[in-house]
């Protein structure tokens, strides 16, 4: 499984392939990132606030919040 997070309205998603791109709440199409694979490590973004469980540290690119996401280990 991995963590998605669409860069347009936030939502994060787990899934064992891209979630669907129709209907975001956000406008139009879902933009979706691989964050990388689900796991038992809390991590949270200071920019963009999303947490997130992963195996080892998450994907920077297409933070919502700007740029790259900043990663904290909880």
């Amino acid at each position: 499984m991995r963590n998605y997070q669409c860069k347009k309205c936030r939502t994060v998603i787990q899934g064992n392939s891209t979630p669907s791109y129709s209907n975001c709440p956000g406008g139009g199409t879902h933009s979706w990132s691989n964050l990388g694979e689900t796991g038992d490590k809390n991590y949270q973004c200071k920019k963009c606030g999303t947490l997130i469980k992963s195996s080892s540290m998450p994907s920077y690119s297409n933070c919502p919040g700007g740029g790259t996401h900043s990663w904290s280990k909880l």
